[in-house]
Order: structure tokens, then sequence, then C-alpha cells
């Protein structure tokens, strides 16, 4: 019933009707490949596994987020990695099927990932 009155006001006065929610298109965070990745030398791809596994769980989290407690994980460690090159070895352990991952892991809202159970 609310929503026929809504309805007529809105007919009667259409500047009243709030706009209508856009759905948001999906957009590529980094599309940035681990081959592409230069880590300085005290860095290792080991040190950087580790962050990562360290923020995952069983139940799936989106990529955006394990991307910014990994993130927050090596600035602790003391590990100078960017986010995207995170998300670029994200990839390549889901890629070797070393946790389970859904969607396009470019897409960091739209994707996420887990550890296997």
């Amino acid at each position: 019933m609310q929503s026929e009155i809504l309805k007529a006001v809105y007919d009667q006065h259409p500047d009243l009707e709030p706009p209508a929610e856009e759905q948001e298109e999906p957009f590529t965070n980094s599309e940035l490949r681990w081959d592409q990745v230069r880590l300085p030398k005290s860095i290792t791809e080991a040190d950087i596994d580790a962050a990562i596994l360290s923020v995952m769980k069983p139940q799936w989290r989106k990529v955006a987020m394990i991307v910014a407690k990994a993130s927050e994980r090596c600035r602790q460690l003391g590990l100078a990695i960017s986010d995207e090159a995170l998300a670029a070895r994200i990839q390549v352990l889901a890629e070797a099927g070393d946790i389970e991952d859904v969607g396009d892991l470019r897409k960091w809202r739209f994707s996420e990932v887990r550890l296997k159970p």
C-alpha cells in the first residue's frame, strides 16, 4: 500500500522522486601480473605468501578485504609491497590451487578467496 501511495505522489510530483539507484559496474582494480612484480632483495615470495595466508580464513572473503588485511600485515612485518603486488600474488596462489577463488580476481570487490577446507 505504501508503494502505491508513493507512486501516486511521484506521478503528480516527479521532482520528489529519489534518483534511481544505479547498478555499480565492476571495475578492475589491477591488471598487474606477478611476473611483472620486482621484489626488493630483502623480501621473498614465501614472506608475501605467509602474510597473505595469515589473514585468510576458510570462509569466503572479498579479495579487497584480503588485500587490505595483508597490506596491513606486511606493514607490521616491515615488508614494503604494494596492494597491486599482493593481489597479483593472490592470483598466483589461486592458480596454483593453494587457495580457492571465485570471480575475476582482478576485480577485488567482486571476487572472493578462501583457504581450502
